[in-house]
């Protein structure tokens, strides 16, 4: 009996009526765009098992979550997102992403903009065995292959150049890759002409997946806002990718009022039979650097040392600070430009506005920011150059995503999807707390074919967050960016408690996801 009785244990503990936590009694919204309904959560490993009524079902648990009051819904996915930039290089608190998972995020991307892997295979690998907080997917990036290829040059790509980066785009396919990232607004990447993207992001067609952008305007810096959309849109259809619009917005005075009318364009190239979407962070002010905010792409061709010669150059310098003008009257002006982050050098001026610092170094604005630059002092900036009308408008389309575009110094990376469901569905509101959550789990999921999460379904991975409508809010700030969010009381990455009673837990048990 004594012998027995162990195996009896072991055989109760595999029974399919049993599992490990059960959440019990809250609202669950699973991802499908259906409103909430009072249901149980079952998860037994990395997998849940049960969604329904566990009193009817007689289920087992080893571990019951009161959910009462609580809305239960899938991890969400942020699709743009710098948490993860340079991940291999992270210690392990920052690859544990305690930001992210307060938000309730449990999978992250992990480069945007151009700047992804080709080396997929050995990121995802090493660093999942180094340990993640939450699942990474990786992108691969046209600025990472075209700099790999051609370093900093302005110069068009060779036909054998463009050989070459197909090649690491078709490489990073084969080995996971979900598709391929642009950021055609920035150096080097913006030298690259239409006809050069395609050649190279069509190498991902075999495999299928997204082109996802950080597109060439997004104001009235180069190509306009409305041509840049429609060069997107063209790269995406014929390289065979769908169109992914990352961070959509409408910045600057020059386009403010123009959210309808690129919802339009993208609404026209779904009916012709390519699918065209974006994500969208809830915020009026962008982040970005100030070389790339307000510096003319030409200046920087060549890089750094190209830069500082045509600073040097009394004619060139001159040149350079006409066109620093116009873009920082684009941007709203000098009282808009928020110093962020940078360096040790840059600590002088961090939480003073452009104009603060111009007043304290007794220069015009554009002048003092080209010093600050030249000195080599490029710190980030927040940009407020976005109104509240276009933002709600992008809110509510059906093809718009959530993401953070969470980067250092910017309250996004700290406090994005808490923000979104306090201020745009619980205060305003704007969206249904149904639409919040499919926007962020099973829409990206099925964008970007990520298999088995996204959703509340039985066999998909436990990635389930539960969090309480009344407490949820940000409490990072623009003066204050760096401070976690509240209200997010349990967060489950594949099967394991990251988060527990509103703390970080430390458990590390994000996977490096790979497109199958």
């Amino acid at each position: 009996m004594h012998t027995l009785f162990p195996i009896l244990l072991a055989f109760a503990a595999l029974r399919a009526d049993s599992v490990d936590v059960l959440i019990r009694g809250g609202t669950v919204y699973d991802g499908s765009g259906k409103p909430g309904r009072v249901a149980d959560v079952g998860i037994r490993g990395e997998r849940i098992v049960f969604v329904g009524d566990a009193a009817k079902a007689k289920i087992a648990a080893g571990k019951v979550i009161d959910a009462t009051g609580l809305i239960v819904a899938p991890g969400f996915i942020d699709p743009h997102t710098h948490s993860m930039e340079g991940v291999d290089r992270f210690n392990e608190e920052r690859r544990k992403n305690i930001p992210a998972l307060m938000q309730g995020v449990t999978t992250v991307t992990n480069s945007p903009d151009g700047r992804g892997p080709w080396d997929v295979a050995r990121i995802q690998t090493e660093t999942e065995k180094k340990g993640l907080g939450t699942n990474t997917f990786a992108m691969v990036g046209f600025g990472t292959v075209r700099s790999q290829v051609m370093g900093a040059s302005s110069a068009p790509a060779s036909k054998a150049q463009v050989d070459s980066m197909r090649t690491l785009v078709d490489k990073a396919m084969r080995e996971g890759a979900f598709g391929v990232g642009s950021g055609l607004f920035y150096a080097p990447q913006s030298y690259a002409n239409i006809e050069e993207v395609i050649a190279v992001v069509s190498a991902a067609k075999p495999y299928g997946g997204v082109y996802d952008t950080h597109q060439r305007d997004e104001s009235s810096y180069t190509i306009g806002l409305m041509n840049s959309v429609r060069e997107a849109l063209r790269i995406g259809r014929e390289s065979g990718l769908t169109t992914n619009l990352g961070h959509v917005k409408a910045l600057g005075v020059d386009v403010w009022g123009y959210a309808d009318s690129v919802l339009r364009l993208m609404r026209e190239e779904r009916a012709a039979g390519h699918m065209a979407v974006a994500d969208q962070y809830p915020w009026t002010a962008s982040g970005t650097g100030l070389s790339a905010a307000l510096l003319p792409r030409w200046a920087q061709a060549g890089g750094r040392d190209s830069l500082q010669a045509r600073i040097a150059d009394p004619a060139t310098r001159e040149k350079i600070l006409v066109a620093m003008r116009d873009n920082l009257r684009r941007r709203g002006g000098d009282t808009t430009l928020l110093l962020i982050n940078g360096g040790a050098n840059a600590q002088p001026y961090i939480g003073k506005y452009l104009s603060q610092v111009a007043a304290e170094m007794k220069m015009p604005p554009s002048e003092t920011a080209l010093e600050l630059i030249r000195r080599g002092i490029d710190m980030g900036v927040a940009s407020f150059n976005m109104n509240e009308r276009d933002v709600e408008t992008f809110m509510k389309d059906p093809y718009v995503m959530t993401s953070s575009d969470g980067s250092g110094g910017h309250p996004r990376l700290y406090g994005t999807y808490p923000r979104k469901i306090r201020r745009y569905v619980l205060d305003k509101p704007v969206i249904t707390m149904q639409r919040m959550v499919q926007s962020a789990t099973s829409q990206v999921a099925d964008v970007y074919g990520i298999a088995d999460r996204g959703s509340l379904l039985n066999g998909f991975y436990a990635d389930v967050i539960v969090f309480d409508p009344k407490t949820i809010r940000e409490m990072a700030t623009y003066v204050e960016p760096a401070k976690l969010s509240v209200g997010m009381q349990w967060v489950f990455v594949n099967g394991k408690a990251a988060v527990a009673d509103g703390q970080p837990t430390g458990v590390m048990a994000g996977k490096g996801l790979r497109k199958r």
